[in-house]
């Protein structure tokens, strides 16, 4: 039986080469997901997204939480930290089962000596959670956004930058076009809040969906 590749350590090492080889993820995400389970695809996805996304917050986090970087052949466990940090606020994946996947792939990535470290971290982040979150509401790093950007959009919009920035911030809708030939617009949306999710309609043809993953339903394998 063809053993599986830990999903948390592809994830750091995708998010690796965007940030530090300064790589596309629409060209490093494709070839690691061939790597993972189906069902894992949609989950290594978000991973990789949601770091890079939260990227000056977990690393404000790791800087709070460890000594010194890690630096050379190491750098790699520097992202599976910040994958272990990210699922561990963003995500269901329950605790115990993120923590154990992302000490796991240490091995992965040949780094067996520093699971003891990788485990260290993420619990202390767990015990100092609200500290630390508090802290981090009144850093500049909250914003998400590189300062210079910050800079010009204070200065560009001085009375409207925040709402920007939390604009920019929030996660894209996800726009699905109803094939008629299955199903009428309302016709689908009834399968789709069926299913648990909740969505909107700005036009005839199509929905937003705004909650939820339509993608996991045969409401939309067989009628989209």
């Amino acid at each position: 039986m063809k053993k599986q590749n830990n999903l948390r350590s592809l994830a750091a090492q995708a998010v690796e080469q965007v940030v530090e080889q300064g790589q596309s993820l629409s060209n490093v995400l494709p070839p690691l997901q061939q790597k993972v389970a189906d069902k894992d695809k949609a989950l290594l996805q978000e991973l990789c997204f949601g770091v890079l996304r939260t990227l000056s917050q977990l690393e404000w986090l790791i800087n709070k939480l460890m000594s010194r970087p890690m630096t050379g052949k190491q750098r790699t466990v520097h992202y599976l930290i910040m994958v272990g940090f990210y699922q561990l606020l963003y995500t269901r994946v329950p605790p115990h089962a993120a923590l154990a996947e992302t000490v796991e792939g240490a091995v992965s990535i040949k780094r067996p000596q520093l699971k003891g470290l990788i485990n260290g971290v993420l619990r202390q982040f767990q015990r100092q959670q609200e500290t630390l979150l508090n802290e981090f509401a009144t850093s500049d790093a909250r914003f998400l956004h590189p300062g210079w950007l910050v800079k010009r959009l204070q200065n560009a919009y001085p009375t409207q930058w925040q709402r920007i920035i939390e604009a920019n911030n929030q996660r894209p809708p996800m726009w699905l076009r109803v094939n008629r030939t299955h199903h009428t617009r309302d016709g689908w949306l009834g399968l789709l809040e069926d299913a648990g999710h909740e969505g909107i309609s700005p036009s005839r043809l199509s929905r937003r969906c705004t909650s939820g993953n339509a993608s996991s339903g045969t409401c939309f394998t067989r009628f989209c």
